[in-house]
């Protein structure tokens, strides 16, 4: 063919897969899973769906997204699609049960559109459709450290009023407990001076000696007028609960109202809001009578004038004990953020939401995470209506990390969110705001694990899963300290930060001694982080949260928890080892290698150090050529070197066994004794996995039935607490309660082939080939074999509908491949567009 008319046919051929294309939405619209062809209409006010964009470390660009979502459905699941059509070709890019995905494959100029889907009772209801358009950052951002912490820098301060900035501030002079109301003006909103006495004692002498907290003062341009409100207290204790009312007129006179309790009742933590049509309101944290102090929420209504309250709206969280109220409005809902009243330690931000302040509020919805990143919910910052952060005060910190941890918070339908970032790019005037993570979030969803036992719905993956709300937890009959919580990133990552939400108890909190630990092979380890000196301030005086930094490359993550420390039992640790979240961030760098056995015979050659006892002999099998046949009788079994799985809690044996066995015996054991072991037979009719450190009396068990006189492959993975069995390739049994595990038996365990611990066992008959054992856990795509599946261009371990979208991005300049030789369908080491037809051939058939 010349090159004139090859070229003419592959103008004919993209033109026909680009007509075929437009038929994508028809030809899979039933893959319901995997791709929708249009945004749904079925619309939920119950679900919302918020996204916003960040830049990675020192990038310039602002072209990965995070997407959080909360409904008050009873989810079962949800699904999150994605398209760069408004209208069509939505992909699945995310199916879980967390409440978070980042998009890391995104391009800057490109448009792209969200849904999310949730499951509930069978039904199936979506949020309505967001955007977000990657972008080049714009100059003249700021940076905030949340890890060091700094300070927001505004173009200019203060109230403005004609040509004039007036800023206020409630003082004390210097050696003495009495208060007065500081008025400084400036030309320029920056220089401010000529300090001004506006209001002191000399109005009322309740300001000679009392201390002052949660004040609020804002300025009304409407009334020209300046309202402040305040808690009031004697200079020690908090028996008063009054508050402190002061309005005035910016350069002219000002008049302390009241110290009081508001209505007769006591007011401690409090805000004030003003609605659209003026009206004031007054927040606060107060109480009924023969309640303790903040154990109910008020809503007072102001006078005319806001120096004074006139009724009680309404009462909200009735002995449910919040603190730091703040109120704002946005997009017609109410919304209300409290803390947990926790003293001066990190506590829950919580919220509620209405349409009408006197009328129905929500439930309080949790937002953030339990600690609010070791801080307590604070007030709200307004960056021109554009944006909004979340300002949380650290009362209890190192002196060389944040006292404010500031967290961008974005609405929608009702619904609040914020999360953390190590930093974030911002401008007071223009309302830009960018987080700044340090890298891709690389743990979520991956393959995670734990020393210790725990429940199904409280497994290591929930530590991953993309959830502030779930948790991993230990069984508490197995509950050790210390322990571990491993992830398998699935791929080698430059490491870069790792963040991690504790457990933590409203008046018994604690903070954590730890290690990270990084491993290429998960058999050797390095450390790369120790947070263990209890004298060090970072360590002692961090609770509920942690951000550290990391450096190196790994592919499996270890945090090993040695203790918490409760501030008010300090060598009494109750705690069941409990962590809701862990992230690790950093940079894929590099494909895994393939985990290498430590034994592997296939009795065709050498037994390497497979020893054999009484009549054990390698024998000739129709089937599978040499083997290693055991006849049942005493003394006759296989047996590796003592000590080879010392100290392994990762670990997998692989093997293809034929039974002719009956009774009680093991066809494989590891352990010291028959009160410490982990074994599995395989017997005619069944098999059975067990492990223990206690004998008979607490064994973990799996069981399986199956016709075991038929060759069958028989791969155990024991990953910590989690072990699985995969029979010729495929998963059958799970558990993530192991509580007898190799790593706790001491050193000079055994391990044997045919032979039981117990003496009154019989030995295993039967056949054996193929031995494979890992002295790491190897991943159900390392057994499958799937990794590698042709067509998987997105790197999701399976050949979908969802790669054809990649590959039609990637061809049409709008997006990149993870796996681009799986895409190769015409290996001629390119990709273009007859890979792509052939894709969709080759989807259709299937």
């Amino acid at each position: 063919m010349n090159v004139y008319l090859k070229s003419l046919f592959k103008r004919f051929a993209a033109a026909v897969c680009s007509s075929a294309m437009l038929l994508t939405g028809i030809s899979f619209k039933g893959n319901a899973n995997n791709y929708v062809s249009a945004a749904s209409v079925t619309v939920s006010d119950d679900i919302g769906l918020v996204g916003n964009l960040f830049c990675i470390a020192d990038g310039k660009n602002a072209d990965h997204a995070e997407l959080q979502w909360a409904t008050t459905l009873s989810a079962d699941k949800y699904t999150l699609y994605r398209s760069t059509d408004p209208e069509s070709n939505f992909i699945s890019i995310y199916e879980g049960n967390g409440s978070s995905f980042t998009d890391n494959d995104m391009n800057i100029g490109t448009t792209y559109y969200y849904q999310l889907k949730v499951t509930s009772k069978g039904k199936e209801l979506y949020s309505s459709v967001k955007s977000l358009t990657p972008c080049v950052l714009p100059s003249g951002l700021n940076t905030y450290d949340n890890q060091k912490g700094s300070s927001l820098k505004y173009d200019t301060n203060g109230y403005k009023v004609g040509n004039t900035y007036y800023s206020y501030s409630l003082k004390k002079h210097s050696g003495k407990d009495d208060i007065y109301l500081a008025e400084t003006v400036s030309s320029d909103g920056i220089h401010f001076g000529s300090e001004r006495n506006a209001a002191d004692s000399s109005q009322n002498s309740a300001l000679a000696s009392c201390k002052i907290e949660s004040v609020h003062i804002d300025y009304i341009p409407e009334k020209n007028k300046v309202v402040v409100w305040a808690h009031w207290e004697k200079p020690s204790g908090y028996s008063d609960g009054k508050a402190l009312v002061i309005t005035g007129t910016p350069g002219g006179q000002f008049t302390v109202h009241h110290v009081y309790n508001p209505l007769g009742i006591q007011v401690r933590d409090m805000a004030i809001f003003f609605d659209d049509d003026g009206s004031g309101y007054l927040i606060a944290a107060a109480n009924k009578e023969g309640q303790g102090a903040n154990a109910t929420m008020y809503i007072f209504r102001m006078n005319d004038d806001y120096s004074d309250v006139t009724e009680v709206v309404t009462t909200l969280f009735e002995d449910q004990y919040r603190e730091f109220p703040n109120l704002i409005k946005k997009d017609g809902y109410y919304f209300l953020f409290t803390s947990q009243a926790a003293g001066w330690y990190p506590s829950s931000g919580a919220y509620s939401v209405t349409t009408d302040l006197k009328g129905e509020w929500s439930e309080l919805r949790s937002i953030g995470n339990t600690s609010t990143f070791s801080s307590q919910s604070g007030w709200i910052v307004n960056m021109q209506g554009k944006n909004y952060i979340m300002h949380a005060y650290r009362w209890l910190r190192a002196s060389s990390t944040s006292g404010t941890t500031l967290c961008p918070l974005y609405f929608d339908n009702g619904f609040a969110f914020y999360d953390y970032c190590p930093y974030f790019k911002y401008n007071t005037t223009t309302g830009e705001l960018y987080p700044v993570q340090q890298g891709e979030l690389l743990s979520q969803d991956r393959p995670a694990s734990s020393s210790l036992a725990a429940k199904s719905g409280s497994s290591p993956s929930k530590a991953f899963d993309g959830s502030y709300q779930s948790a991993f937890a230990a069984v508490g009959d197995y509950k050790k300290w210390p322990f571990y919580l491993q992830v398998d990133l699935e791929r080698v990552c430059e490491l870069s930060n790792i963040q991690t939400s504790w457990y933590i108890c409203k008046g018994s909190e604690g903070y954590y001694t730890y290690t990270v630990e990084g491993s290429l092979d998960g058999v050797n380890w390095t450390k790369l982080l120790d947070h263990t000196d209890k004298s060090s301030e970072s360590v002692n005086k961090t609770y509920g949260f942690n951000s550290d930094m990391l450096s190196g490359k790994a592919q499996y993550v270890r945090l090993n928890v040695q203790n918490a420390t409760l501030q008010n039992n300090p060598d009494n640790n109750w705690y069941t080892p409990t962590v809701y979240e862990v992230k690790v961030f950093g940079t894929p760098v590099s494909e895994s290698d393939k985990p290498k056995p430590y034994v592997d015979i296939d009795f065709e050659g050498s037994l390497g150090n497979l020893s054999l006892n009484g009549g054990a002999s390698v024998i000739q099998d129709q089937q599978k050529g040499n083997v290693l046949y055991l006849n049942g009788s005493d003394e006759v079994y296989a047996e590796f070197p003592t000590g080879m799985l010392d100290g392994c809690r990762d670990y997998t044996v692989s093997m293809d066994i034929r039974s002719e066995s009956e009774g009680n015996f093991f066809t494989f054991a590891a352990g010291k004794n028959d009160e410490k072991y982990v074994f599995f037979r395989v017997a005619k009719d069944l098999f059975r996995f067990a492990a223990t450190t206690d004998s008979w009396r607490d064994e973990t068990e799996l069981v399986y039935d199956l016709n075991g006189t038929e060759w069958h492959n028989y791969t155990l993975v024991v990953n910590g607490a989690d072990t699985k069995l995969y029979i010729d390739g495929r998963e059958v049994l799970h558990t993530t309660e192991t509580h007898g595990q190799l790593a706790d038996m001491g050193s000079g365990t055994s391990c044997y082939l045919g032979k039981s611990y117990y003496s009154d066992d019989s030995n295993f008959k039967g056949s054996i080939d193929n031995i494979k054992i890992y002295k790491c856990a190897l991943t159900a795509d390392e057994i499958s074999g799937k990794a590698e599946a042709e067509g998987d261009v997105n790197g999701d371990g399976e050949f979908s509908v969802a790669d054809l979208a990649a590959m039609q991005r990637f061809l049409l300049g709008n997006g990149s491949l993870k796996n681009w030789h799986n895409g190769d369908l015409c290996r001629d080491n390119r990709i273009d567009i007859f890979d792509l037809c052939l894709m969709r051939k080759l989807l259709i058939i299937g």
